[in-house]
């Protein structure tokens, strides 16, 4: 569509879009030759410099970062400048110490809280989770508006992948479905331009069990509960997960 549409913006995840670039490799076009692709404005996803690096030197096309939610939608962009994100009109943005919920000071980092400007879907200060810091000086692009930085991480136990929230709430309910698990763990990494979830599974005893279906309905209930579709199952051997382990661990380099 793309292709027949002559398309020349993308705005999007980054997976995503990688996802399509991806697909259209495969399906023998070339980028560069037979798209008309100039700008894209990517975000929502962890770890994309290296991928933008990847789209502008490869592809030729004019990569802008972009911060917002399934809740909330757009927060923030970046201009021509590429020098922080700028927030947009129709939210009010914090960022607040997470431990005190107070404002942080100059060159400090915190939680982003936001407040959309809407009548049908109101959310009065929505931590996001996600770690950034203020810009404070002026942008050369001429607009006044605040910036923030790129994202630097996460707060708390919750983990933001291609674009959505993973919780341990989320996970528990879906682990003890399964009597044939002693331990289970949900392992994110980025290995390339898309985030992989992964599932790390201890089982009480090998005798009886049917991995492969076990592996089939453990995929099933997880990427359900998540709304993310799981990418693997690994069983790994008794004593491989600690004692008192998270239910979530972010491999991911930022």
């Amino acid at each position: 569509v793309m292709h027949h549409l002559k398309v020349t913006g993308f705005f999007g995840s980054t997976g995503f879009f990688m996802n399509i670039i991806t697909k259209a490799e495969e399906m023998g076009f070339d980028i560069r030759k037979d798209f008309n692709l100039r700008l894209v404005c990517i975000g929502g996803e962890m770890g994309g410099g290296p991928i933008r690096k990847l789209v502008e030197e490869k592809y030729g096309i004019v990569t802008r970062d972009a911060y917002g939610t399934a809740d909330v939608g757009m927060v923030a962009y970046e201009c021509s400048e590429k020098n922080g994100m700028h927030i947009a009109e129709n939210v009010i943005v914090e960022i607040i110490n997470p431990e005190t919920g107070e404002p942080i000071g100059k060159d400090e980092n915190g939680e982003v809280v936001i407040t959309p400007i809407d009548e049908i879907y109101p959310l009065i200060r929505f931590g996001t989770g996600d770690l950034a810091g203020w810009i404070e000086e002026p942008c050369p692009c001429g607009r006044t508006s605040l910036r923030m930085t790129r994202l630097l991480g996460r707060v708390g136990d919750a983990v933001r992948t291609r674009g959505m929230f993973i919780h341990p709430r989320q996970l528990e309910p879906a682990f003890a479905k399964f009597t044939e698990i002693s331990k289970c763990q949900a392992v994110v990494t980025r290995p390339g331009h898309r985030d992989e979830l992964t599932l790390r599974v201890e089982l009480k005893a090998d005798e009886g069990v049917d991995k492969e279906k076990l592996s089939q309905q453990l995929n099933q209930v997880v990427s359900d509960a998540v709304r993310i579709k799981v990418d693997r199952v690994e069983f790994v051997a008794r004593g491989t997960i600690p004692e008192g382990h998270k239910l979530i661990v972010d491999q991911r380099v930022y």
